[in-house]
């Protein structure tokens, strides 16, 4: 082998070395957890201390343990998942096209300035509003002070839809960034085209502007609904008993339960869903056009 033959091999091996510390963070830090998880998931825990049965009884009990309970909380945090991501991109996608078309040179100080506010702890921002929506909050007050109502509403907070409402108003300005992004990539010329041809601002935007923006619309949808499929603390805070999510059951298996080989069980049922999610995703719209949307 030539000098040369043995520099290129060389840089080659030290461009692989380069992914070395980052291969073995993430084995460290995600992938051996989530296999000792596996492992627990077909253990069993008998008097405190986990038992190596190997046996699929944990994911059997999702289904059957209190009457299905377990199975239709996870279908309806699914279905709370796909609520707050509709309401969180019916938000953020007005609110990114006015910047993205009208907002000239103050765009990025627009974004800045929507995703300033959010840079605080997630469990401030949900006590925060649970002091204007609940019984005793800001709201109530107001509407009892200005003679609208004679009693506090009940329904504002402890419930799913309030769980919804702050999931949903919490990832919106998130969502703002890639759906703005991808507006951006728009070629002004195919607007002006649109124009040019007798198409009307509504038409222009249904035929051109958002076929064009679905890669940030996935991506935004990547960035809320799988996040907020698996959330326990704003059920736990906003939710109520009406309120609970999947997410919630696994916090009490492991905790509250002390169990956990049913909580590993859980928590992969609600891995592998999140993991044909997102390959429907992908398949949907391919990974190039989800990455150029970053």
């Amino acid at each position: 082998m030539s000098s040369k033959d043995l520099l290129e091999t060389f840089k080659e091996i030290k461009h692989y070395l380069t992914l070395v510390p980052g291969v073995f963070w993430l084995v460290l830090f995600l992938f051996v957890p989530l296999a000792v998880m596996g492992i627990f998931s077909f253990w069993e825990m008998t008097e405190y201390k986990l038992i190596p049965a190997w046996t699929l009884e944990n994911y059997v009990a999702i289904v059957t343990r209190r009457h299905g309970l377990y199975i239709k909380l996870l279908l309806k945090s699914l279905g709370m998942s796909v609520a707050a991501t509709i309401a969180s991109i019916g938000m953020a996608y007005p609110i990114a096209y006015y910047i993205s078309r009208y907002a000239g040179k103050y765009k990025y100080l627009w974004i800045n300035t929507i995703l300033a506010p959010y840079m605080i702890s997630w469990v401030i921002t949900l006590f925060g509003w649970r002091t204007i929506l609940s019984y005793g909050g800001l709201i109530n007050f107001l509407l009892m002070k200005i003679g609208l109502i004679s009693e506090p509403i009940k329904w504002l907070w402890n419930n799913w839809g309030a769980v919804i409402f702050v999931l949903a108003i919490d990832w919106a300005p998130w969502l703002v960034l890639p759906i703005f992004v991808s507006l951006e990539k728009i070629d002004e010329s195919l607007l002006e085209a649109a124009r040019d041809l007798g198409a009307s601002p509504i038409q222009t935007f249904l035929t051109v502007t958002l076929p064009l923006s679905i890669p940030g619309l996935l991506l935004a949808v990547f960035f809320i609904l799988i996040p907020t499929f698996g959330e326990f603390v704003a059920p736990r805070i906003a939710g109520g008993s009406s309120g609970a999510m999947y997410g919630m059951a696994i916090e009490d298996a492991f905790s509250r339960m002390a169990d956990w080989p049913f909580g590993s069980a859980m928590a992969f049922l609600l891995l592998t869903l999140s993991v044909v999610i997102a390959f429907i995703l992908i398949r949907r719209v391919g990974l190039e056009t989800l990455m150029e949307a970053l």
